[in-house]
């Protein structure tokens, strides 16, 4: 099985008038069996038809990548799932 981390942006969720927009950067890490290339959008469904297991790590603000900021700590825990499935 091949581990891999994903840091990937996405859309603020509270983005219109007036209101407070919530995270935009989320951390997943993909488990790949061999021979399997994972694609680049990350569905559920997608991945599980072709036997890839993904794991949620965490989300947090793009510019605050400190060790004790929420997407901070989710890259960690990612970073350490990496390292035990290698």
């Amino acid at each position: 099985m091949k581990a891999e981390m994903h840091i990937r942006s996405q859309k603020s969720r509270g983005s219109g008038n007036n209101t407070w927009g919530g995270p935009d950067t989320y951390v997943a890490v993909t488990l790949t069996p061999n021979g399997v290339e994972c694609p680049q959008i990350l569905r559920q469904d997608v991945l599980a038809k072709r036997g890839i297991k993904l794991i949620y790590c965490g989300e947090g603000y793009s510019e605050h990548r400190g060790p004790r900021s929420s997407l901070g700590k989710a890259i960690a825990e990612a970073k350490s799932i990496v390292a035990k499935n290698s």
